[in-house]
């Protein structure tokens, strides 16, 4: 009798725990709202950035994960529809950026790119020079190329 009650008990135990561990666990979660970013404390991210899997993902005031133009601290950042902050040349609505391929953030002034010096401004590149560029399709994928002229 000892046995079967140290064995109910010793599951029992055992069930408890991996349900406490599961209730915890990190990573992203799809809300009604969005999605959001749950830390293994089971708070969800709150105005933070996220990096997973070498892939950075900004969250709101709201908890929710940011896509297309975020401005942080006076500087400006560029995710996808996934939410992956970007960087590299990018052509968005028709105007050409580069965003720092380590910090991700949107470059101004003179830059060289590829043996090729351009001008970016906030709205984007201003001398019409060719230009590498990383597009994304409405289905979702990638479209990269090269092209002369910004319009």
């Amino acid at each position: 009798m000892k046995r079967k009650y140290l064995a109910v008990t010793v599951l029992s135990m055992a069930m408890a725990i991996g349900t406490a561990m599961s209730a915890f666990a990190a990573g992203f979660e799809s809300t009604p709202q969005g999605m959001k970013y749950k830390w293994g404390s089971g708070d969800y991210c709150t105005n933070n950035w996220v990096n997973y899997k070498s892939h950075w993902f900004f969250f709101g005031n709201d908890q929710i994960m940011r896509t297309g133009w975020i401005q942080r601290d006076n500087t400006w950042y560029y995710a996808a529809d996934t939410g992956e902050l970007q960087g590299g040349i990018m052509k968005i609505n028709g105007n050409v950026y580069y965003f720092n391929t380590s910090t991700l953030q949107m470059v101004t002034g003179p830059y060289s790119y590829n043996n090729d010096r351009n001008y970016y401004t906030e709205n984007g590149t201003t001398d019409g020079g060719p230009y590498v560029y990383t597009q994304w399709n409405s289905d979702g994928t990638i479209r990269r190329g090269k092209k002369f002229g910004v319009r």
